[in-house]
């Protein structure tokens, strides 16, 4: 099958379309961003992946025969996700808090969100796991078939993020005062749920836990 075009395009489709939607501190992210400032923040955080996948993409094919235990780099990925998820949610959660309910906090900047993909273990996992296997063997074939496994991944992945960040946006009139608030505390606090699960998925990664 990893030998046609449909065979390649079809697997790349079939395993990025669901990232795109897997519970993680990025979909947390597109909703919130896309319910404080509409659906343009929302797709500017689901286009992310697009900027700051490409070193994990690169570094993982040539890791992938040379380091057989990934554990040690994925537990120092995981901590320090911990600790920015951390940061990220708690500053949330003081702004949905706020005495003034009209306040409304200014998109998050370009690097922040570079840096809550970065920090976030998902893309790591499933390159030096799945990805990277599939687009060696793939390239190995033929550099088309390569190209045609990267494109429909994040046509995928990135694909489902934008559409999530429509349907939020669509729903995003209906949501006023305390709601909205009591929405934004919710997310804050999942976003914090995922900085303690990293920290946990650190700590097995070094045999602690």
């Amino acid at each position: 099958m990893i030998e046609s075009f449909i065979g390649i395009f079809s697997i790349g489709l079939l395993l990025g379309a669901p990232s795109g939607i897997a519970p993680g501190p990025m979909l947390v992210l597109i909703i919130s961003e896309t319910l404080r400032h509409g659906i343009r923040a929302g797709a500017k955080v689901a286009c992310i992946p697009l900027l700051t996948d490409a070193p994990v993409v690169l570094v993982s094919g040539f890791l992938f025969t040379q380091i057989s235990d990934m554990s040690i780099l994925l537990g120092v990925i995981s901590l320090v996700g911990f600790v920015f998820l951390l940061y990220l949610g708690s500053k949330s959660f003081r702004i949905a808090n706020a005495e003034i309910p009209d306040y409304t906090p200014p998109p998050l900047q370009l690097k922040e969100i570079m840096i809550a993909n970065l920090v976030n273990p998902n893309p790591y996992l499933f390159w030096f796991t799945v990805g990277a296997p599939l687009m060696v063997r793939s390239f190995q074939q033929t550099w088309g078939l390569g190209l045609a496994f990267l494109f429909s991944f994040y046509l995928g992945l990135v694909g489902v993020k934008i559409l999530l960040a429509v349907a939020t946006g669509k729903s995003r009139n209906f949501l006023h005062g305390v709601l909205y608030r009591r929405i934004m505390q919710i997310l804050s606090l999942t976003l914090m749920g995922f900085a303690f699960y990293l920290l946990r998925d650190g700590l097995i990664y070094f045999g602690i836990f």
